[in-house]
């Protein structure tokens, strides 16, 4: 367990040093510098943004729309338009420890086949689950920056088009995932030297997916094995999740026309703790667990005290090469981050970035920009983009 927690503190760093290494470039180019400050999480950005301490940041939903509704920022450049093109990339997935897939198979297939339909339910009623998500995550309170304040339903309105939901690993998703993967192994590589047989490792068990997929045309759900211990689920406090917060709010709608529902202990407007209940059986008792970042979830995963978690997939990856005994089991949303900077920036797109980047650099002011965690699905994009186009990212 230790190796585990060592190795993900070590992929960090890693991925740090790699970030740092760019292209050749001709001697009449300006070499790029970009300053890139790990905020450990995407809560303080728009503060720091708003404040001038950062000149922009990269970051998922709802952090761009923060900045577009409050003016203290412009989202300027999707993930998706990031070289080498990352369109329809996986972002957010859901991973389960090889320890429950061998006790209770049956149970995440259950589990899978109730994300399924609350993905299908966010993507036929937008307008419904983006009240969900704003009620669960900000109990329909407003953002405050300073004296500004935001309406959080106007913010998960507008951040609601960026974001992808879908449960399916057709093929685009999976060449999308090989290219992460790839890049991953690339940075462990030139970084490590460590003789890992990445070829061998598994990381996608599609048997969740398949069975539950199955059990979509007939209505059929098969029961599952009841499970003892309390089911411990991980996820982030951010809308890219709203196929969960509906699957809880709208326990009773699944439950009535499905046979299967996370159904509330108690009242709380975010509960925590809940009943699996599978054609009116409970089978598992769930607490759900908030954390910052994909990399947490995944320590916690790899500790033991988490069964399953809803994470960004970079951190699954690279807990998973690293020796981490998960599974990717269910993509859950895609795309959904972006590059935000100064309201006034001119920037239009990638190209532009660069050449403002190389611009700030030849006049000995470097870009400073706010990045979630080392390792985060946005931040190996940027470092893959960096490398792309000859930018040297190092930590401020």
């Amino acid at each position: 367990m230790f190796r585990i927690f060592a190795s993900m503190i070590l992929l960090g760093i890693f991925l740090c040093d790699a970030g740092s290494s760019a292209q050749s470039l001709s001697a009449t180019e300006t070499q790029a510098k970009v300053e890139l400050l790990y905020c450990k999480g995407v809560n303080l950005m728009p503060m720091l943004l708003a404040t001038g301490q950062i000149d922009g940041y990269f970051a998922w939903q709802p952090c761009l729309s923060i900045a577009e509704k409050s003016g203290i920022g412009k989202s300027v450049v999707p993930s998706k338009d990031f070289p080498p093109g990352w369109q329809d990339h996986p972002c957010c997935i859901l991973v389960a420890s090889n320890r429950l897939l061998d006790d209770h198979l049956d149970l995440v297939s259950a589990f899978s086949y109730l994300n399924i339909l609350a993905v299908q339910w966010v993507r036929e009623n937008p307008k419904a689950s983006t009240e969900i998500a704003a009620d669960w995550l900000m109990g329909s309170r407003n953002y405050t920056l300073g004296e500004s304040a935001i309406p959080s339903q106007e913010v998960f309105e507008d951040s609601r088009p960026t974001l992808v939901f879908s449960t399916e690993p057709n093929d685009a998703w999976r060449r999308s995932m090989d290219g992460l993967i790839a890049q991953m192994i690339s940075l462990l590589d030139t970084s490590t030297g460590d003789q890992i047989d990445f070829q061998n490792i598994s990381l996608f068990d599609p048997r969740p997916y398949s069975t539950a997929r199955a059990m979509i045309p007939s209505g059929k759900i098969i029961s599952p094995r009841p499970m003892q211990q309390r089911l411990l689920i991980g996820y982030l406090m951010i809308d890219h999740q709203a196929p969960l917060f509906a699957a809880v709010k709208n326990w009773k709608y699944f439950n009535d026309r499905y046979g299967i529902a996370l159904k509330p202990q108690g009242d709380a407007n975010r509960p925590s703790m809940l009943d699996l209940v599978v054609e009116g059986e409970k089978v598992a008792e769930v607490e759900l667990v908030t954390a910052p970042t994909g990399q947490t979830l995944m320590t916690l995963m790899n500790q033991g005290c988490l069964d399953m978690a809803y994470c960004g997939i970079t951190p699954a990856i690279g807990s998973i090469l690293l020796g981490g005994e998960d599974k990717i089991i269910l993509p859950v949303q895609n795309e959904g981050s972006g590059l935000v900077l100064q309201p006034d920036s001119n920037v239009r797109s990638w190209e532009d970035f660069v050449a403002l980047a190389r611009d700030r650099s030849a006049k000995g002011r470097p870009l400073k920009l706010g990045d979630p965690d080392l390792g985060t699905i946005t931040d190996v994009i940027l470092q893959a983009a960096f490398n792309e186009s000859g930018i040297q990212g190092v930590k401020a």
